[in-house]
């Protein structure tokens, strides 16, 4: 039965009918353009100079192992033109071809003959279509594939940006119109690019109806300029060559479909004066008690360079943020706990943080100038309280590159952070708790705990990084041992006798997750594992359900992930925090209202919430596929006013009046817990 086959004109594997030099081979081949063009062979020079050579792995001159088949290739078939070779004159008209036991692969120049333009929503795209035909005794198989690559035609320019179209539904690859994209990526020069450095860099990739949108600014790093004379003016280009992965999958033919495309762009020539310097602008910096202060003094002259600040671009946002301008000069004020600078060391009473600072050439990403100021800031990471409680404060320090600040613990391994996400960790905890502590000195009562990583997190740690230095993090709190304090208070009569429901029995809560939105059908337990995408949203429900009293609510407290059954292990990603969404989670909790109908009599017993399907990525870089979700949740009376988890839920993570509660509390709350069943992500 026939099939498609997609493959991307460029794509590289070897040649088995070509006539090829064993690797024994010593005598040199002329590498025409071609022959390289028809071998998987590519040459060019970066912006300073120095040759580039690409070779496909599975060249012409490569040998493969077991290609044999046991099918000979006989004729191909050209579309639209319906134009019929064998493999020889394939070959002679400079196309390359080839085939293993699993693989067909048809390598051709970007223009020869049997190419065509099409018109893909708007976007000319140049497309190669194929029928290869093979034989076998009284067998005869038909493999279809086609290629499509985008056209210069598909980049607008401006003198300040460049805007890259291509289409969503690449009409020549589907089957059908009814697809679900899974997945887009850019990259520069072949490597994927990540949020962060989209960001850093200005790209912009955006997902219409019709088209993926690409935006890079003209200068943007990643790119090079290039000078040119023409009638004896100065002209620039710039060069940049981008690239997209997309992967979607058909609802007919329900199979995956991955494309990718390397886009070289040069810009039209631009007419530019040449810019002439002969001195560096000059880089002085100081600290205050909480910032750092950086000025660039680049004299009466044009300010010819770019700014990185840590590891980002100076950007239009950044820089309202952070800069403020003089005649000849600009000052970049920057926290020290901002994300763009580094934590060296931590001490009980201060914090080394620094700031780096570069000037770049715009033209060919060169180092002007480079500026480093490091500084100790007077910060105390741990807080007592009178009551008995501590609080201490992680931070992610340089030498610890593959720290996870969320993996930290005190010392009882079973006390994680409060609220932790990619550069902090925040501890609460009781002085009687977690492994602390307590020894008298004189007249004085020391307590003492220790944040690091669990022992087989170190090992891993380590096993990473050239550093054979551990996380540990002392903290400590003294209180005075004879010390005495007044306490006044003052009682008031109780209001009613404390509520109990008439009669014996468990309170039972049950979490559920739900099929859809809608909330009206949920998956059984023989549905486990629940297979999601990535970022594909999962309604959860929580429900008290063995109890008919309208005065009784229930709240969550403290809902997380975890990667195995076990509620208690590590990693640990919060999703509710004290009844509310983690305000370091990118992607929030969403908390969706219950009203009553035909099957929720009680929604004050109904709790009813949205994460985005997530995984843990695991030291090996490989993200884990299954996640577990448990919930804390307290059972409270709604007629008796106090404080305390029962103080309500958050309702929106919009809501002006974020943080407020609508639930009074029970005059003995109830805590349980709850877990799901284990979903998987694909």
């Amino acid at each position: 039965m026939p099939y498609r086959l997609f493959c991307l004109l460029m794509a590289a594997v070897g040649i088995q009918a070509q006539q090829t030099p064993s690797i024994n081979d010593t005598h040199i081949i002329n590498l025409t353009p071609g022959l390289a063009t028809q071998c998987g062979f590519s040459f060019k020079f970066d912006p300073m100079g120095n040759a580039m050579f690409f070779a496909s792995l599975q060249n012409c001159f490569s040998q493969n192992m077991a290609v044999a088949s046991g099918y000979k290739m006989t004729a191909v078939v050209f579309s639209p033109s319906k134009k019929v070779m064998n493999v020889d004159e394939v070959q002679r008209k400079g196309y390359a071809i080839a085939n293993t036991p699993t693989r067909l692969v048809l390598r051709s120049p970007h223009n020869a003959e049997e190419t065509y333009l099409q018109n893909v929503a708007g976007v000319p795209m140049r497309v190669l279509s194929t029928s290869t035909f093979f034989e076998q005794k009284w067998l005869v198989t038909r493999v279809d594939a086609t290629a499509v690559c985008p056209t210069p035609e598909a980049v607008v320019f401006t003198p300040e940006v460049i805007t890259w179209y291509m289409p969503k539904h690449i009409d020549p690859l589907f089957s059908s119109d009814a697809f679900t994209m899974l997945e887009v990526y850019m990259g520069i020069d072949a490597k994927r690019l990540d949020t962060e450095e989209m960001a850093a860099r200005n790209y912009s990739v955006l997902v219409t109806e019709a088209h993926i949108i690409v935006e890079i600014p003209v200068g943007a790093v990643g790119g090079y300029f290039k000078s040119h004379i023409q009638d004896d003016q100065y002209f620039v280009t710039y060069t940049i060559e981008p690239m997209l992965e997309l992967l979607w999958i058909e609802e007919v033919a329900h199979e995956d479909t991955s494309y990718k495309v390397l886009f070289p762009i040069t810009t039209p020539p631009m007419a530019r004066p040449p810019q002439v310097r002969n001195l560096p602008p000059s880089v002085t910096g100081n600290c205050d008690q909480e910032n750092f202060h950086i000025t660039v003094d680049y004299r009466n002259q044009d300010p010819f360079f770019v700014v990185l600040v840590g590891k980002r671009l100076l950007n239009h946002e950044l820089a309202q943020q952070y800069l403020t301008e003089g005649d000849a000069d600009f000052t970049i004020t920057l926290p020290f706990s901002s994300p763009d600078a580094v934590f060296e060391s931590v001490h009980s009473s201060s914090v080394r943080s620094r700031l780096d600072v570069a000037l770049l050439n715009p033209y060919n990403n060169m180092t002007i100038k480079y500026f480093s100021l490091a500084c100790s800031f007077l910060k105390t990471l741990t807080e007592c309280f009178s009551n008995g409680t501590m609080t201490a404060l992680a931070v992610k320090v340089e030498s610890a590159p593959g720290l996870n600040p969320g993996q930290l613990t005190l010392s009882d391994p079973a006390c994680g952070p409060t609220y932790s996400d990619d550069r902090f960790a925040y501890f609460h905890f009781t002085v009687n708790s977690c492994g602390t502590t307590r020894k008298f000195i004189n007249n004085v009562m020391l307590y003492e705990n220790e944040i690091s990583l669990p022992d087989e997190l170190e090992v891993k740690l380590n096993a990473t990084v050239s550093s054979e230095e551990e996380y540990q993090l002392k903290v400590s709190c003294y209180y005075v041992a004879n010390t005495t304090r007044t306490l006044a208070f003052l009682t008031r009569p109780r209001d009613h006798e404390p509520f109990v429901e008439t009669g014996t029995g468990r309170l039972m809560v049950r979490m559920r997750l739900a099929q859809d939105a809608s909330y009206n059908t949920f998956h059984q337990e023989e549905d486990y594992p629940v297979v999601r995408y990535l970022r594909q949203p999962l309604h959860f429900e929580v429900e008290l359900t063995t109890s008919s009293d309208p005065k009784v609510a229930l709240v969550l407290d403290h809902c997380w992930a975890t990667l195995n059954e076990d509620r208690d292990s590590r990693p640990r990603w919060n999703l509710i925090i004290n009844g509310c969404e983690n305000p370091g989670d990118p992607y929030r909790v969403v908390f969706h209202p219950v009203v009553a109908d035909a099957r929720v009599h009680f929604p004050p017993h109904v709790k009813r919430f949205e994460v985005y399907m997530f995984s843990f990525t695991e030291d090996a870089g490989e993200p884990s596929g299954q996640v577990f979700v448990h919930c804390d949740v307290v059972i409270c009376d709604a007629s008796s006013p106090s404080g305390g988890p029962c103080s309500g839920q958050c309702v929106n993570q919009d809501n002006p009046k974020r943080g407020q509660r609508h639930v009074k509390d029970l005059f003995e709350e109830r805590h349980l817990y709850v877990s799901s069943g284990y979903i998987l992500w694909v």
